[in-house]
């Protein structure tokens, strides 16, 4: 069911991004304009040679002072409108066919922009990867045509339709008006076609997010299949779901092809009916034989724009279909927070730089996770947390890091509120390495640098500090190593400290560490640890672990319990 909300952003989209580049697409109109004029020329021209050789008048304009000079004029006209073609062609390419991918560049980061805004439960509810895969890939890639490509065939369908109907109209008026009224029937059945097929690929896309969604899942818990042999079970689900939306991309396509013959249909009985008439007044001496095979090339001409409406119509509304998808996530509701304008963040060394006051925490309809909690802690100590699971640990060093805000009490940051300050400054310099490693599919050094500009012996400090770097001096291409979704071809201590390595890359100023080194054997943990203290003296750091001794070179500790 269309949503006339997302209907209208969709349509200011597209809009705004025409107005914005209006000169660039007056100049690709421009260019079909002309390469269709030159179309039309052609068969035209075609049609004045054979009048030529059957001793009938041609345009005066072209008629020389002898008969050679008569052709060679006709000559000069159809080769240089068939050059002219391609030169025209080409600037419509470089004009409004870029457009589709610059439209498409300009989508994609679109929703990369509204995503970051989003509430953290709509992002695991609603927007979950499956679906944002789909939308950054497929929905953008469906959308992009209408800015381009699929303006062209439009442009193209007009004006040539446009000048074909006009010129052969000069030629005979009866023929042309007749061609027409044979395709009044096309567009009952394009609308029905394109309404099913727009319902179909709404069924597509929804088949592919979910798809996605389980993709992701059977990936990120690859080794618990190993351990657990449900690996069997796995597959079954991803080949069903695969199946499903196989058939819905089959029937989407039989809808897609159904426009052939309800477009060829109606192009073979115009063309049949327009021969018939065309030998019928040429025997009767109402048309010159140039004048029939001009009509026959004009109609086989009006044959390609014919053919193409169907699938125009169909790019049309797969197109807006996407965008509308798209705006669902443009126009979702943000993290007011994440959004607000604050001062940047001033070190006052009067301050702590965490003020926690009577914190307290509750979820909905629950006992409160903790209550009247209360600390200072100053710019380069240490500060542990331990507790058993369910506590809150995850949840407090959420709410200590500016993320999670819906809390009792104060907590106070150089003195002010989280809300006073960007979000994009709090995060440059807050780092926080979770309980679960998450990495990408690139290589390690990627991985590590992100967008920062780094090089390799930077990258290697940083490696070190983590303690990974004899890991990966031993790998055969070390930091172009490779690394599967999810690093799914390291051990879990690996991926742990590989986050590690990369939060201390961006160079943070209070660093939260979430019992991320979990999956680290205890020599190495020790290892890690003197490197963080001897390498972070002016780092403030507050580290939750479960091992007590994690926190051993902590300058405060306390411990999280359970509410009964």
């Amino acid at each position: 069911m269309r949503n006339t909300k997302f209907h209208d952003h969709a349509l200011f989209i597209w809009k705004s991004f025409l107005k914005d580049r209006w000169l660039t697409y007056s100049w690709g109109a421009f260019a079909v304009l002309l390469t269709n004029l030159m179309q039309i020329l052609a068969p035209k021209n075609i049609g004045w040679i054979v009048d030529f050789f059957a001793k009938k008048p041609v345009p005066e304009i072209l008629t020389g002072k002898t008969d050679k000079e008569t052709f060679l004029y006709l000559f000069i006209v159809l080769a240089a409108s068939r050059i002219l073609i391609n030169i025209f062609r080409f600037m419509w390419r470089i004009t409004l066919g870029r457009q589709t991918h610059y439209a498409a560049a300009d989508l994609r980061r679109d929703v990369w922009e509204h995503v970051r805004f989003f509430k953290k439960e709509d992002l695991d509810r609603k927007f979950t990867k499956g679906v944002l895969m789909s939308a950054s890939a497929s929905d953008t890639l469906s959308a992009r045509f209408i800015f381009g490509f699929t303006l062209v065939a439009v442009f193209d369908v007009a004006f040539l339709g446009l000048f074909t109907f006009i010129t052969m109209a000069n030629i005979h008026i009866p023929m042309a008006l007749m061609s027409f009224v044979v395709l009044l029937f096309v567009p009952i059945f394009v609308r029905k076609l394109s309404k099913r097929e727009v319902e179909q690929y709404r069924k597509i896309q929804d088949t592919l997010s979910h798809f996605n969604d389980l993709s992701s899942q059977a990936v990120s818990t690859i080794k618990l299949q190993r351990l657990t042999q449900t690996g069997p079970f796995w597959e079954r689900r991803l080949m069903n779901v695969a199946d499903t939306h196989r058939g819905q991309r089959l029937t989407g396509i039989g809808i897609s092809l159904l426009y052939i013959p309800v477009m060829g249909v109606a192009a073979i009985i115009s063309y049949v009916v327009l021969f018939v008439m065309g030998i019928y007044f040429t025997f009767n001496g109402k048309m010159s034989v140039g004048e029939f095979i001009s009509m026959q090339g004009l109609m086989f001409l009006l044959h390609d724009p014919l053919m193409s409406l169907g699938f125009i119509i169909s790019e049309w509304k797969k197109g807006f279909t996407a965008l509308e998808r798209l705006s669902e996530i443009y126009e979702h509701e943000k993290e007011q927070f994440l959004l607000r304008k604050g001062d940047p963040i001033v070190e006052k060394s009067e301050e702590a730089v965490l003020d926690v006051k009577n914190l307290s925490f509750t979820f909905k309809e629950s006992l409160p996770l903790f209550q009247n909690l209360s600390f200072k802690l100053k710019k380069g100590e240490r500060l542990g947390i331990t507790g058993p699971i369910g506590s809150g640990k995850t949840t407090l060093v959420s709410i200590l890091t500016g993320l999670e805000r819906h809390n009792g009490g104060e907590v106070n940051f150089f003195g002010r509120p989280f809300s006073d300050y960007t979000h994009h400054d709090l995060r440059n310099y807050i780092g926080h390495v979770h309980q679960k490693a998450f990495l990408f599919a690139d290589s390690i050094k990627v991985n590590v640098t992100m967008d920062r500009e780094m090089n390799d012996e930077e990258v290697w400090k940083y490696l070190d500090l983590a303690g990974l770097k004899e890991d990966v001096e031993g790998f055969p291409n070390k930091l172009e190593t490779q690394l599967g979704e999810w690093g799914i071809n390291l051990s879990g201590g690996q991926k742990q400290r590989l986050t590690l390595a990369r939060a201390l890359a961006r160079k943070p100023q209070l660093l939260f560490l979430d019992d991320c080194l979990s999956a680290v054997d205890t020599i190495t943990e020790e290892r890690i640890l003197k490197n963080l203290d001897q390498h972070l003296k002016d780092v403030t750091l507050v580290w939750v672990a479960h091992r007590k001794s994690t926190l051993k070179y902590c300058n405060h500790t306390f411990e999280l319990r359970t509410q009964n």
